[in-house]
């Protein structure tokens, strides 16, 4: 449309409205399970980094999943980040009764101890996690 000047006015852009930082949006349970699935690909890959940015988007809604909290506590053990994994380690064990669970996660505890430059406690989980794996074996045979 032109103005008496002759100049043209143009109607302004419509801006699809953003959502702002405080919204956050919910991630199903496939999406979550994808998530996981491209962690655990870079992860493969050796691209630790990129697997925990993924984990922590998903981990932020569904903070009781068993399974993403153990994929969540190995990466952040490979990304040297020992204490944050022992946090989330403690958070499985008041999550995870299955006992087939105990002897994995006695492991990464050791890993994560180590991580987190606590030698002493590590050889001991570590030492628990050999009497657990003998006991274990002895009882199959």
């Amino acid at each position: 449309m032109a103005d008496p000047d002759g100049l043209q006015h143009v109607p302004a852009p419509v801006v699809p409205e953003v959502p702002q930082s405080r919204d956050i949006l919910s991630i199903s349970g496939p999406e979550r399970d994808l998530l996981c699935a491209l962690s655990y690909v870079h992860l493969a890959c050796g691209q630790s980094a990129q697997s925990l940015a993924l984990l922590r988007i998903a981990a932020r809604e569904h903070s009781n999943d068993v399974g993403l909290l153990r994929i969540l506590a190995y990466t952040l053990i490979s990304e040297r980040l020992g204490d944050e994994a022992l946090d989330v380690l403690d958070r499985l064990d008041a999550l995870d009764t299955q006992p087939s669970s105990r002897i994995p996660m006695t492991l990464l505890r050791s890993h994560a101890l180590r991580q987190a430059g606590r030698m002493a406690e590590a050889r001991e989980v570590f030492q628990r996690y050999v009497s657990l794996r003998s006991s274990t074996v002895l009882i199959k045979q």
